[in-house]
């Protein structure tokens, strides 16, 4: 009984073990294979992105993925570094002592984790709901430009800093005379090429012949060629002995310690006090911003697989990815869409997969880092600006401004935050003006008089169409749940309906779209329940959802109500509507 009991909750958490084969092991072991081919230059490029040694990329791609393996709810997530990440990694950590940025990136990776894990403890999944679909556009598109711009001091071969769109234009454009050639031809050579594979390769291949998911697998795993081409360049042409080209140096071999990150000479207790002090809030903002990049990847994969995401298991994966990234010396991490998608597509089917692709990338540290000394880092700027070529969403920042002009402000405010101010202000400047504006909306939401088409049950806006309305009973639709913040609007406008319809002497409350009314509201409907009957007014409601009235139920508002609740509006109507001015017609009868 234990044992079946033990089997029932091991499936629950990993429900994918369930039926798990040999052609299930097969599927993932490939799957794992092309995700490594990709991953091993992408890690380089970002955590040089991240303003750290490449070989920390590769620290970052080994235990978060087990650790994601184990906690996560998606069957096709990569977690390791992305460009996204890596930035705002290198603007968290910019104003630490170069001494101490290794350090301060793995501290930074356990701040975030932590804060995600009791997030997610406390079932904090339901933060995805406050990120709009327009702000993480913009900040993906605004964050792709930021990162295009880091990445050209690499392409010509100059020294330059900043992190933000301003900084790093005026510290790059006195270097633009210094550029060296040939970092220059190496840069631009690879950045076409990364471009071509992404955009045409695949196409190319299905002209000549191969599959679709076959061509598309081979376009993706492309671009470990190219590197290799640039190192075997870069060491028979003795590029930087000759033409002084930057490239990645010694890398060490091994793997990382899982220990707790310190700085020398401080206890830890004081220690992690210091750097809470300085890392909270971009490990907070960190944090959210890499749980719902990596919940809208997930989002997107599950759809496709027709399976489900938990948002709590996410969250709390991602804090384990991110806390045990800190503690082997790598750097915050979160979901890869474009690793995910080749996950997805080259067969993978559990996460086990990421296991695969976890020792796969142990062995490259033990082993491989040695062939990747004479790698120009001039090729991994080049692959950064080539991916970031794909992740520019111009078009729907335009159509979000076209339909919605609060929604494409908050938009184009998010994209020029992550501009002016860095990727993590940018966001956090988007979801406070979106949030801000939906609560705006709320404190002034539409209530409209309506009236009804003739011979119909239907009732309409009367400054909209043609219905008919009566002076002695006017019926008010509300289109927004009542609360605090909007309970007084609602006063004032039932004062002018009386101001302004002399004869009336019943008011309805259509309420279909309210689905709440707070404390606040209720002591304004008793309010307006009070003036209403010193003037002789009935204040009668329709189209209450049950709940609703249930929760009135004992109030004062509906054992003083001076009216009744109607079912339906018609109902009401019917119950309320003047009786037909009968005087107005000749009482003689014809009867010829």
């Amino acid at each position: 009984m234990a044992v079946g009991e033990n089997h029932s909750r091991i499936f629950r958490q990993w429900p994918w073990l369930s039926g798990y084969n040999r052609s299930t092991l097969v599927g993932d072991g490939i799957a794992a294979v092309i995700v490594t081919v990709l991953l091993v230059p992408q890690c380089l490029a970002y955590a040089m992105l991240a303003g750290l040694p490449p070989i920390y990329g590769v620290y970052a791609s080994i235990f978060p993925l087990i650790a994601y393996a184990l906690f996560g709810s998606s069957r096709f997530i990569s977690v390791g570094p992305t460009a996204v990440i890596s930035l705002m990694t290198a603007a968290a950590i910019s104003a630490l002592p170069e001494g101490e940025r290794i350090i301060g990136a793995a501290v930074l990776a356990i701040f975030s984790g932590i804060i995600l894990i009791v997030m997610g403890l406390l079932k904090g999944g339901l933060l995805m709901n406050f990120v709009s679909r327009s702000v993480v556009n913009a900040y993906i598109t605004g964050a792709a430009l930021l990162i295009m711009m880091s990445q050209i001091k690499h392409i010509l071969g100059v020294e330059a800093s900043g992190t933000t769109f301003y900084e790093m234009s005026k510290s790059l454009l006195p270097s633009m005379t210094k550029a060296q050639p040939v970092a220059l031809a190496v840069g631009g050579i690879c950045v076409i090429l990364f471009w071509l594979t992404r955009s045409y390769l695949a196409y190319g291949l299905v002209r000549a012949g191969f599959r679709s998911k076959k061509a598309k697998l081979i376009a993706r795993a492309f671009p470990i060629l190219i590197l290799a081409g640039s190192i075997l360049a870069s060491y028979f042409a003795q590029l930087p002995q000759k033409y002084g080209l930057n490239i990645v140096g010694e890398i060490p071999t091994g793997l990382p310690r899982i220990t707790l990150p310190i700085a020398d000479g401080a206890s830890i207790i004081e220690g992690y006090l210091n750097w809470f002090q300085l890392l909270w809030l971009p490990a907070l903002v960190l944090g959210l911003v890499a749980f719902v990049d990596s919940m809208s990847t997930a989002q997107t994969l599950a759809s496709r697989s027709r399976s489900r995401i938990d948002a709590d298991k996410e969250m709390l994966a991602m804090g384990a990815s991110n806390f045990i990234a800190g503690m082997s010396a790598g750097y915050p991490v979160n979901g890869s869409m474009s690793r995910s998608v080749v996950n997805y597509s080259a067969g993978a089917q559990t996460p086990i997969s990421g296991i695969f692709v976890a020792v796969f990338m142990a062995i490259s540290a033990l082993f491989l880092t040695p062939l990747l000394k004479y790698l120009p880092r001039a090729t991994l700027a080049a692959l950064i600006i080539a991916a970031c070529i794909s992740l520019f969403d111009f078009k729907e920042i335009w159509r979000t401004f076209k339909y919605s002009r609060s929604d494409g402000l908050t938009a184009l405010a998010t994209f020029l935050g992550v501009l002016l101010f860095g990727v993590q202000w940018g966001v956090l400047i988007g979801v406070v003006l979106a949030m801000s504006l939906h609560i705006g909306s709320t404190l002034r939401p539409n209530m409209a008089l309506v009236g009804r088409f003739p011979g119909t049950e239907h009732y309409r806006n009367a400054d909209r169409f043609n219905v008919e309305t009566f002076e002695e009973v006017k019926t008010l639709r509300i289109d927004e749940s009542l609360y605090y913040a909007n309970a007084r609007y609602l006063e004032d406008k039932v004062a002018r309906i009386v101001r302004d319809n002399p004869k009336m002497r019943d008011l309805i409350l259509m309420c279909p779209a309210v689905n709440r009314i707070d404390a606040s509201a209720l002591a304004s409907l008793e309010a307006i329940n009070e003036r209403l009957r010193s003037a002789e007014i009935g204040l009668h409601f329709s189209e209450l959802h049950t709940y609703i009235k249930v929760r009135l139920e004992g109030t004062e508002l509906l054992q003083k109500l001076n009216g009744q609740i109607y079912l339906s509006q018609n109902e009401a109507m019917e119950a309320l509507e003047p009786e037909p001015d009968w005087s107005q017609f000749s009482d003689h009868i014809d009867i010829h």
